[in-house]
């Protein structure tokens, strides 16, 4: 029995171009081949050099304690607000805040209305009572230099308490017309402590005087 090759048909290149291209598959390729082709060429990467940026390098932050937990934290923000004094601290504290109370109180009383209507008044009119410190200074040198004469040292000596009893006479007469203007100015004030207030600020030279005076003598206020 004879073998025989089976007849092999050998389609030309034309042909099976034509046919790949009348099926589905073949347009698809065709379409995705002319896409390709039309598409323009992706743009080269850019390579960045060390020198044009140069690398970030983070360096981690070490920790100097351990994180505290909310105890700790809570008695750490206890200590700033209320921190723990020695004796010698608390003392110094103590004593700052009574001065600073004090001189808040001062402050207080000082611009209290009855007061400065006080000093206005003493302030603008000349009065005996300023002029009894250096008279008494003049004395006591007179009375020292005297020594030997028993009896005009002790007449020098007895102008002391003519000067005080002139300036109490003056003082008298100051409180008596300063009751009646602190009645018109300020009705139902009190005059607790400004009798002695009117005294010690007149006996004081007027440069001296604390708070300074704000008027002039013979000025009206």
């Amino acid at each position: 029995m004879a073998l025989f090759r089976p007849y092999e048909r050998k389609e030309s290149s034309a042909e099976g171009d034509q046919i790949s291209a009348l099926t589905p598959k073949g347009r698809q390729a065709e379409e995705k081949a002319r896409k390709t082709a039309a598409a323009p060429a992706a743009p080269a990467a850019t390579v960045v050099t060390e020198a044009e940026e140069p690398e970030k390098i983070r360096v981690p932050r070490k920790k100097d304690a351990p994180t505290p937990t909310r105890k700790q934290a809570q008695a750490a923000r206890m200590d700033r607000l209320h921190p723990q004094l020695t004796p010698k601290e608390q003392k110094k504290a103590d004593r700052i805040a009574r001065q600073q109370a004090q001189a808040d109180n001062w402050e207080k009383i000082e611009t209290s209305p009855e007061r400065v209507l006080l000093r206005n008044f003493v302030d603008s009119r000349w009065t005996a009572a300023e002029f009894m410190m250096p008279a008494m200074i003049l004395v006591m040198a007179a009375v020292m230099a005297t020594m030997s004469n028993a009896v005009l040292s002790s007449w020098i000596a007895l102008t002391l308490w003519v000067l005080l009893l002139i300036t109490i006479i003056n003082v008298g007469f100051m409180w008596r017309g300063f009751k009646k203007l602190l009645a018109e100015r300020i009705p139902g004030a009190s005059t607790k402590g400004l009798l002695v207030y009117m005294f010690n600020r007149s006996l004081m030279l007027r440069r001296f005087r604390q708070p300074s005076p704000v008027i002039k003598r013979g000025e009206a206020f």
